[in-house]
């Protein structure tokens, strides 16, 4: 208990420094200066675009801390927002490229084959993933990469940086659509489809390649 009470006493004794008051009124002073500094802005804009409006300072220095706190608010609000995205996309990124035995299973021409008969149903998502597992495998039977059910399409760009680092940029472009349709429930359109196809298809085996 004496502990408690002496480690108070020392606190006070801090708390009524010369040093710390001096600090602490000029830290006060600062921010005051500044809230009269946007007080006085604010009010300036006020009598230009409204000249018979009268405004007291007070209620001008009550605005700015309304606003300003509704733009704390937004401020947070879109941080959570972007750290949720950013969570979400490393989350995505994780997952196995492969989710199926039977998948890999499958040749690259075979793949393709399921691509172009989903599209032409309409199923332009589902026609993407295939576009792109044939295409993994397609870099597998080139040595570019090699395919393993454990490993996620950040293993294969990893792969990719080695064997061909010029093709990076389009993998990784085509692997965060790969899995937003895969695992975020992402909807492809034709065109989207036909970007994506396209793009795949130019980084793939002259021999396994069909006319896009």
């Amino acid at each position: 208990m004496s502990g408690s009470n002496e480690g108070k006493e020392q606190l006070k004794e801090i708390l009524e420094r010369p040093e710390y008051q001096a600090y602490q009124q000029e830290s006060q002073t600062a921010s005051q200066r500044l809230l009269d500094i946007i007080a006085q802005w604010v009010k300036g804009l006020l009598e230009t675009w409204f000249p018979n409006f009268q405004v007291s300072d007070s209620a001008i220095n009550g605005w700015i801390y309304f606003f300003g706190f509704i733009g704390i608010g937004i401020l947070l609000l879109l941080v959570l927002k972007l750290v949720g995205r950013l969570s979400g996309e490393k989350k995505l990124s994780e997952k196995r490229t492969f989710s199926m035995t039977s998948e890999l299973a499958w040749s690259s021409e075979k793949h393709m084959e399921e691509a172009d008969a989903r599209a032409a149903d309409g199923q332009f998502s589902e026609a993407a993933r295939h576009v792109f597992l044939g295409m993994l495998l397609d870099f597998d039977a080139r040595n570019l990469v090699e395919v393993k059910t454990w490993k996620t399409n950040g293993d294969y760009e990893k792969d990719l940086q080695d064997s061909h680092h010029r093709l990076v940029a389009d993998f990784s472009f085509l692997a965060k659509i790969f899995d937003q349709i895969t695992y975020g429930n992402r909807t492809l359109l034709k065109e989207e489809f036909d970007e994506f196809r396209s793009r795949a298809f130019q980084w793939m085996d002259q021999e396994g390649r069909r006319e896009a």
